[in-house]
This record gives C-alpha cells, sequence and structure tokens, in this order.
C-alpha cells in the first residue's frame, strides 16, 4: 500500500509551483480525507471476519473502536500498522481498559482477498486470528466501499503494479518522490498480486456511543501514549 495521503502533499506542494496536470491531482479531488472536522457517526453493517463469523457493528456498542484500513498483501505502511497496534493491545492490559476497547480493521481489497488472507496477516504481525478483540472484517465490495469510503471518508483504490511503476517515474521526474518503507509480508510473497492498493493512511476512533471521535491522519505514527490518553478520555471512570 503507498501512503496516498503523503503522496497527495507532496503533489499539491508541487501544483502550487507548476502549471498543468500532475500526478496525482485527480484523486485530491475525489478524495474525501477525514480530518476533525469530519467527525460523524460511525456507520452500520454486518460484515465477516477473519474466522468467516458474522459481525455486527453493533457488537461494538459501548466499546472504544480502534479502527483502521488494511491490504493484506501490502509490504509498506500496513504491516507497520498492524505491528504497532499488537504491541499496543498488549500493552493495554496493564492500564484495566483491555476489556473497553476493540481493534477493527476493514479489509480495502474484499475483491482479491478474504478470511484465509486475513488470518494469516494477522499472524504474521504477532495476532492469534482467534482473539476477537481485533476483528479484520471483510464483505462485497460494494458493501466495504459503502462503509469504508462512504461512512468512513477514507478513499482506497486498486492500481496496477505497472502504472504504481509509471507513477512513480513521473513523481521522481517531478522532484516529488517520497521513498516508503519495505516490509517483510509472506501472504504477499506467496499471493503474487499484480496489483496495490493505493488508500488514505489513517486511524480513526470510535467511541462507545458509537461516534467518530478522534482521527488520526499517519496511522503508522501514533504514539502509545496520545492513543491511550484518546481512549481514557472516552472510557466512563477509566482507570487513571
Amino acid at each position: 500500500m503507498r501512503n496516498l495521503s503523503k503522496v497527495l502533499i507532496a503533489v499539491a506542494i508541487a501544483a502550487s509551483a507548476a502549471a498543468g496536470f500532475l500526478l496525482g491531482e485527480y484523486r485530491a479531488h475525489e478524495n474525501p480525507r477525514p480530518s476533525q472536522a469530519a467527525l460523524r457517526r460511525a456507520p452500520h453493517y454486518v460484515f465477516t471476519n477473519q474466522l468467516g463469523q458474522t459481525v455486527s457493528s453493533a457488537s461494538f456498542t459501548g466499546k472504544v473502536q480502534i479502527v483502521t484500513f488494511l491490504f493484506p498483501y501490502c509490504t509498506t505502511y500496513c504491516p507497520l500498522i498492524a505491528g504497532d497496534l499488537v504491541q499496543f493491545e498488549q500493552n493495554l492490559a496493564g492500564t484495566g481498559l483491555a476489556n473497553d476497547v476493540r481493534i477493527v480493521t476493514f479489509n480495502v481489497d474484499p475483491a482479491g482477498s478474504g478470511a484465509p488472507q486475513m488470518r494469516a496477516f494477522m499472524k504474521e504481525y504477532g495476532w492469534n486470528p482467534h482473539d476477537t478483540r481485533w476483528q479484520f472484517l471483510t464483505g462485497s465490495p460494494a458493501a466495504i466501499r459503502r462503509v469504508v469510503y462512504q461512512g468512513y471518508a477514507v478513499y482506497y483504490a486498486r492500481e496496477s503494479l505497472a502504472q504504481e511503476s509509471r507513477d512513480e517515474a513521473r513523481q521522481r521526474a517531478l522532484g516529488i518522490y517520497v521513498p516508503e518503507p519495505s516490509v517483510e509480508n509472506t501472504v504477499a510473497e506467496r499471493a503474487h498480486v499484480d496489483y496495490d492498493v493505493v488508500h488514505n493512511d489513517v486511524m480513526e476512533i470510535v467511541g462507545p456511543d458509537g461516534q467518530v471521535d478522534k482521527i488520526f491522519d499517519q496511522a503508522e505514527r501514533v504514539p502509545d501514549d496520545q492513543l491511550l490518553a484518546v481512549i481514557r478520555a472516552l472510557v466512563p471512570n477509566a482507570p487513571q
């Protein structure tokens, strides 16, 4: 997964100094990036988790949700986000808040991956898929788009690796290319897919009442103390 937020920012800066069409400009137009001004109620849904079980959004009522959007074949930011969340959840056990929090992840490649790949991805980065404190959810492409794009205002799109290479070449030519991390992902190595999924690199925090209360624009860079502070503020009578 390429970090679309960083690409769009770089393109916007370059656009102010150059005329004509620049790579990514069309995405900036159609990409409703989340912001604190866009806080809203979380969408309702019934999806399937990594175990093939049916999960309803109603099951998270009364819990704080750490919501992320991941691509199981990703070799850049998604594994970093997953690893950080696993470590955070382990640390949460010592705060007295573990029962008040759930990690909820939406699969932004519902057409190309499903429960087996989602389970393998979770195991790859340190989570037992049978532990449903982390729910990795998928559904039909149309249903996922309704929830992720329309409900959470998170942009995502499949792009061929060939097109991605062309995009990178243009960014390099424009002097706006930003290198991304390369993270090993055996799920991706086994699949050998010929596409990537670009999407907003965000984390949204949903309160016990179902309201989106906080959005972090760079999900792989959320400090544990900040995340814990947001959670404590949302849990009634939270232990300090």
